[in-house]
């Protein structure tokens, strides 16, 4: 009996790779369906709409929970006339922000970025401390993005890769809540039009498009700080390195970068630990790239943006109700420095001078 040519022994070789990789396939899809939860996530539907929107939006905003749960782009195109959208995703790290960048240049030709800089982001070590700030965006991310996989590759190499194919590794549901988010998935669950899939009423919570988040409540636990700043190096090197590509990634595209951190309670920041020392490097760095950086915990026009113990959702986010307060000053300043004004005069320099000055209770204090 003859035995089988070489070149039939290849052809059997790769039928048979490729139809252990399609079972792979289908066994990873039939485990995703059963296992993940990608019906309520705020990214799929801020993607989604990102992606919906190419050609249009001109005015970006970009950064972590205080971001998306700060600006209200629908008040800022009402006031400033831009076609705005908020990018921002849950302890989205500096890193994130460069690569959703990346995204957002691809499909728009944009005007302006306004980069949210709250401090723990630029604190990380790496972007591996937190790998599910970019699994909620690489999972919800075009399947052909270059920036999809470059973002994976840098944060976890193959392991991530791993995840994207089997998710269930990183996002994992409760089995008594499988059964109902088998009929969500079965029923509609996937329309990014109906946000009633990210509306939470118990936790005070609703997607309200275009990235942003509105929050109801005030803070449980007061203002207690949630780290200590490092006086000689407030930004880590892994901060200080995306701040860099970022910047210069908006300098190659013709795109005016402005660095913003949403206001803080006053409280909060004064129990943080050199939080100055942050604020000054910010401020040095704006200064030697000729950016912009304005800080609204330093605030000065207690009328124009009149916050309280009553306009914060817990120690240092903004609820919904502090959100729309915020973008109405932001968006001031933001016509301020258009017409070519110095907007510096609308900031204390520092934050000892803004506890001195400020009315008790102007930001919550207590």
């Amino acid at each position: 009996m003859k035995s089988a040519s070489p070149r039939i022994c290849w052809i059997r070789r790769i039928a048979g790779v490729l139809v252990f990789a399609a079972l792979t396939a289908v066994l990873c899809l039939g485990l995703n369906f059963f296992l993940v939860d990608d019906i309520h996530a705020y990214t799929r539907y801020m993607l989604g709409e990102f992606y919906a929107q190419e050609g249009q939006i001109d005015t970006l905003f970009l950064g972590s929970s205080h971001c998306y749960r700060s600006f209200d782009p629908d008040l800022v195109n009402e006031t400033l006339g831009v076609h705005s959208f908020n990018a921002g995703s849950s302890q989205q790290l500096p890193d994130g922000s460069y690569y959703l960048l990346r995204e957002a240049l691809q499909y728009n030709d944009l005007d302006t970025v306004y980069l949210e800089t709250f401090f723990t982001g630029y604190n990380q070590s790496a972007s591996s401390d937190v790998p599910l700030a970019c699994y909620l965006l690489t999972d919800y991310m075009r399947p052909f993005s270059w920036n999809r996989y470059a973002y994976l590759w840098e944060m976890g190499g193959p392991a991530a890769f791993l995840d994207l194919i089997f998710p269930a590794r990183h996002s994992i549901v409760s089995p008594e809540d499988l059964p109902d988010l088998w009929v969500e998935k079965l029923t509609g669950g996937y329309d990014i039009t109906d946000y009633s899939y990210v509306t939470y009423p118990e936790e005070g919570e609703e997607y309200r498009g275009n990235g942003f988040v509105y929050t109801e409540g005030t803070p449980p636990y007061g203002f207690g700080a949630v780290m200590s700043l490092d006086a000689e190096a407030p930004l880590s090197e892994f901060g200080w390195q995306n701040l860099n590509r970022i910047t210069a990634l908006c300098r190659e595209n013709d795109v005016e970068l402005v660095l913003v951190t949403a206001p803080l309670p006053n409280a909060f920041a004064d129990h943080t630990d050199h939080y100055q020392a942050y604020v000054d490097a910010l401020r040095q760095f704006a200064e030697e790239n000729n950016l912009e950086y304005w800080d609204f915990t330093l605030f000065r026009d207690t009328e124009l943006l009149p916050l309280g113990f009553e306009d914060f959702s817990d120690a240092h986010h903004l609820n919904g109700q502090g959100a729309e307060k915020f973008t109405k000053a932001f968006c001031e300043v933001v016509q301020a420095e258009k017409s070519g004004q110095d907007v510096s005069g609308y900031f204390f320099e520092t934050l000892a001078e803004k506890l001195q000055q400020a009315p008790d209770g102007t930001y919550a204090m207590d």
